[in-house]
């Protein structure tokens, strides 16, 4: 993790020579040019919203929900994401993400809701351009991964005035750091070929930490650790430029 940090400091160090060296060549053209080369080497930011599905390790707590006749947990949660990226010297990226998966399942009288968040930066470089306006990139991120779990029998009653019946619902939560490379194709506006247009993100994440299951309300019994590496297929639509 230190040779990444290291890596970007080295990066942006290279791009803000090669910037300065640019800006004072840029004195000797016209005003017109000088405008259209500073907004090509500046740094500009977008906004973003994506979807995408996820493909995760299979949950070691599944065959636990099996047992007490509660259905199992998927393994493609479907996701929403936001977030924002830094461009710098036109092939450099760094972003900041934020994504929400929600699933539920229900047998009978037992079932369960999952919620997911995850949040992370991610580094990524232009490497190959394609039909002179579309490109290639690939990247590195880090990302922290919180996941809450709730399970329920449907035919159990709660009587407010009893504290022993609240416990047919339980929730238990687990968090996540990982790690991972990730490529993505961008395709861009021919008409302002800086701005992405849309983008196919594919990421690979490996967990880590593999923290147990716990409870913010009670203690958690035989808890066991989760694997969580997950794939993650994005679709990511830019929608703002500064």
């Amino acid at each position: 993790m230190n040779k990444f940090y290291l890596t970007l400091v080295f990066l942006f160090c290279i791009t803000s020579g090669f910037s300065q060296s640019e800006n004072e060549s840029q004195n000797l053209t016209l005003d017109s040019e000088k405008s259209d080369t500073k907004e090509d080497n500046n740094f500009f930011l977008e906004y973003y919203f994506g979807v995408g599905m996820n493909y995760t390790d299979a949950l070691n707590i599944n065959p636990h929900l099996s047992e007490i006749g509660v259905p199992t947990v998927r393994r493609f949660p479907f996701e929403i994401s936001f977030g924002l990226g830094f461009y710098f010297k036109e092939k450099n990226k760094i972003e900041i993400d934020l994504g929400v998966a929600n699933m539920s399942r229900e047998d009978g009288n037992f079932g369960h809701e999952i919620r997911n968040v995850s949040a992370g930066v991610r580094y990524t470089r232009n490497i190959l351009e394609t039909k002179g306006i579309n490109f290639l990139n690939v990247g590195l991120g880090l990302s922290s991964f919180n996941g809450s779990l709730e399970f329920f029998n449907k035919s159990s009653n709660i009587d407010l005035d009893d504290p022993n019946s609240f416990g047919e619902i339980a929730k238990i939560n687990h968090q996540q750091f990982m790690i991972g490379p990730t490529i993505g194709y961008v395709f861009r506006d021919k008409d302002k070929p800086k701005k992405e247009q849309l983008r196919i993100q594919l990421s690979y994440d490996i967990n880590i930490s593999e923290n147990d299951w716990e409870s913010e309300y009670a203690n958690v019994s035989n808890s066991m650790n989760e694997n969580m590496n997950r794939f993650r297929l994005q679709l990511i639509f830019p929608f703002l430029h500064l």
